[in-house]
C-alpha cells in the first residue's frame, strides 16, 4: 500500500461567540469549576447555521487551495455527525453537491458519538491506501451543530462547527501509520440522544467511560505494537475535547495506571505534549464529531517544527455510548506554524452578552433534526460573515420547506 496522511485541514468555527465566564455568572454557577473546565468562550451557532452548512464552510477552503483539475481526484466524501438531519438521507449528499464534488465520488455517514470524525479519517485514509489511481483523494468532515441543554453543566462547553481533512498520498502535514491503532467498545448509558429534543446526559458516567476507553485502547495499542513507550514513542498527544479539563484528567488517570509520577511530572507532561492541542478547543467547546480533528488541527498551528525530522502523534478518540480508538500519525517537518488562518477566524468572531446568545439559542431551537418549515435568519451572519471570512463565501441555511433544505451563499464577492 502507497503511504497516505493528511495533505490539509481547515476548520469552520462560526461567526459568533460567548464567553464562559460570562454564561457562568448568568447561570448562577459555581465560578470555582472553570479552573477544572479550562475554557474560555465557546461558538453560538446562528438560527441558518446547521451541520450542512458547517461542513461546507469548514471544507470550502480545502478545495480553493487544490490545483486545476486536481477535484476531480476525491473518490471520497465520509462526514462524521451526530447531527443528522434524516433518517434515510446522509448529510453527506448535500454537502457533496454544494461543494461540486464529482458524481464519480463515493460518500456516506458515519455515526458513532463524537468518535466518528476519527472514524472517518481511519477509513478514509485505509481506502485511499487501496486505491487504484495513485492521485487519489478522500475529503473527511467532523462536524456537529448540538442542541443546546441550557442550564445544565454541558451548556458551557457546547460549541458549534466542522473540520476537514483531505487525505492522500502527497501527505504534506502528517503520514498515516496504517494499522497502528488500539480500540475500545462497551455498551454504555452515558449519553443518549433518543428524539431530537432529549438530550440525556450522565456526566460522571461519560468521563468514567472516557477514561476506562483511553486505558483500554492504549493497552491494546500496546499489544499490536509491543516496543511501544508512552513516554519515548510520541512526541504529541491528542485527545478528544469534550472540554480541556477532561483531558488534563484522563491524562493524569492514565499515568497513573501506568506508574507513580509526581504532580509536577504530570503537570510537565501535559504542558510539553498535550496543552497545545487544547488551545482551539477551548475557544470553541465540544464540536462533538469535528471535535479531535479539531485538537489536531491546534496542534499543527501550534507545535512548530520541532527537533526531530518525524515526530510521532498519538490521537485519542472516545465516542459515547461507546467506541474509541488510539492511533498514531507522523508529523512532517519542517511542521505547519499558525497558517490555516483558524487563529484569525477565532478572533474575527464577535462576542455577544448572554442576553444576545439566549435570544439566538431561542431562534436555533426549533432548527433540530425533522423539523418540516423553517426559516432561516440571515440577518446576523450577513452583517458578521465579511468580517469572518471576506475573501470567500459561506453557505448558509436559507429556509425548510417541506423538509426540503435551501442554502445561500453569503459574502465574498462571489455570487
Amino acid at each position: 500500500m502507497k503511504p497516505v496522511g493528511i495533505e490539509d485541514i481547515s476548520a469552520y468555527l462560526g461567526l459568533a461567540y460567548v464567553e464562559v465566564d460570562d454564561l457562568f455568572r448568568a447561570r448562577g454557577m459555581d465560578t470555582s469549576r472553570m479552573a477544572n473546565l479550562m475554557m474560555r468562550r465557546k461558538t453560538a451557532a446562528l438560527p441558518c447555521e446547521d451541520v450542512v452548512s458547517c461542513a461546507v464552510n469548514a471544507a470550502r477552503p480545502l478545495l480553493d487551495r487544490l490545483g486545476e483539475g486536481e477535484l476531480e481526484t476525491i473518490e471520497l466524501l465520509v462526514v462524521g455527525t451526530e447531527s443528522g438531519i434524516d433518517l434515510s438521507k446522509s448529510a453527506a449528499t448535500w454537502i457533496h453537491e454544494l461543494l461540486g464534488l464529482p458524481r464519480t465520488c463515493r460518500l456516506y455517514e458515519v455515526k458513532q458519538a463524537c468518535y466518528a470524525g476519527v472514524a472517518a479519517l481511519q477509513l478514509a485514509a485505509a481506502q485511499t491506501a487501496t486505491a487504484s489511481r495513485e492521485d487519489a483523494r478522500a475529503l473527511v468532515i467532523g462536524c456537529d451543530v448540538p442542541r443546546l441543554i441550557r442550564g445544565s453543566t454541558a451548556e458551557p462547553s457546547q460549541g458549534a462547527g466542522g473540520v476537514a481533512v483531505l487525505v492522500g498520498s502527497r501527505t504534506t502535514l502528517a503520514t498515516a501509520e496504517l494499522g497502528a491503532a488500539g480500540y475500545c467498545g462497551f455498551d454504555v448509558t452515558d449519553v443518549r440522544r433518543p428524539t431530537p429534543s432529549d438530550h440525556i446526559w450522565d456526566p460522571d458516567l461519560s468521563l468514567m467511560s472516557y477514561v476506562e476507553c483511553l486505558r483500554t485502547a492504549y493497552g491494546d495499542y500496546v499489544r499490536r505494537r509491543p516496543d511501544t513507550d508512552f513516554f519515548d514513542s510520541f512526541d504529541h498527544l491528542v485527545f478528544h475535547t469534550p472540554f480541556p479539563g477532561a483531558v488534563r484528567g484522563a491524562h493524569r488517570s492514565l499515568l497513573r495506571s501506568l506508574g507513580r509520577f509526581a504532580p509536577q511530572q504530570v503537570a510537565e507532561d501535559f504542558g510539553r505534549r498535550l496543552e497545545d492541542s487544547v488551545r482551539y478547543p477551548a475557544q470553541v467547546g465540544n464540536i462533538y464529531a469535528g471535535t479531535t480533528l479539531l485538537a489536531l488541527l491546534s496542534l499543527f498551528d501550534h507545535a512548530g517544527t520541532g527537533p526531530a525530522a518525524t515526530r510521532r502523534v498519538g490521537i485519542f478518540s472516545y465516542g459515547s455510548g461507546c467506541s474509541s480508538e488510539f492511533c498514531s500519525y507522523l508529523l512532517n517537518s519542517p511542521g505547519p506554524t499558525g497558517t490555516s488562518g483558524v487563529a484569525d477566524a477565532l478572533a474575527a468572531r464577535t462576542r455577544l452578552d448572554v442576553d444576545a446568545y439566549d435570544e439566538i439559542a431561542d431562534a436555533c431551537d426549533p432548527l433540530c433534526a425533522g423539523v418540516a418549515d423553517f426559516e432561516g435568519d440571515l440577518s446576523l451572519a450577513e452583517k458578521l460573515a465579511p468580517a469572518v471570512s471576506p475573501d470567500r463565501p459561506l453557505t448558509m441555511l436559507e429556509h425548510i420547506d417541506d423538509h426540503e433544505r435551501h442554502y445561500v451563499q453569503l459574502g465574498g464577492g462571489r455570487p
